[in-house]
């Protein structure tokens, strides 16, 4: 029997997530994002992509649909990264949409820490597997999903505006004894 992932409920506001920075200097925080969090996100996803990027409109539908859950980093209070992860009634595979990391914040374990946020609640919500596509040319980012513990599972050509293939990575979502 294929587990079921229970769709986001508001009441799940509060789940927070903390990782040490790789520089142990800080703490990254992650938390899930609300609506009041628009602005921020957009504003990563306005520094972090000129191709591929989610219009200001369609993260607004996102973030009030909670359809796809929004998780948020910050570092000292400091907004650091975004990361969009969808979940489909009946699925037991959530999906990555989107991860983004502000300039300032690269390189620090910003996107380490918000894979695993993504991969702790996949596997809350009852999910086995995480899934993500990756342009085929962006090493830096192939990397960090392998670090996390994603694997290449295959490729979709001309998957992109461009033309460019993507590279498809799966990773398990281990349930922990006694929670769910």
């Amino acid at each position: 029997m294929t587990p079921r992932i229970d769709l986001p409920r508001p009441c799940d506001d509060d789940l927070r997530w903390r990782f040490d920075c790789r520089d142990a200097q800080a703490v990254i925080e992650v938390r899930l994002a609300v609506r009041d969090d628009l602005d921020v996100i957009d504003g990563i996803e306005v520094d972090s992509f000129t191709a591929d990027r989610f219009a200001r409109e369609n993260l607004r539908r996102m973030l009030a649909a909670r359809k796809t859950l929004f998780l948020l980093a910050r570092i000292g209070g400091e907004p650091a990264g975004y990361l969009a992860l969808a979940f489909r009634r009946g699925s037991a595979i959530s999906r990555i949409y989107s991860i983004a990391v502000a300039p300032q914040h690269r390189g620090v374990g910003v996107a380490q820490a918000m894979l695993g946020a993504a991969i702790d609640l996949t596997a809350r919500r009852g999910g086995a597997r995480i899934r993500l596509e990756v342009r085929k040319s962006n090493t830096k980012a192939i990397t960090v999903y392998q670090r996390a513990g994603f694997h290449l599972r295959g490729t979709r050509e001309a998957y992109y505006e461009d033309g460019e293939a993507a590279l498809l990575f799966e990773a398990e979502a281990p349930h922990r004894s006694g929670e769910r």
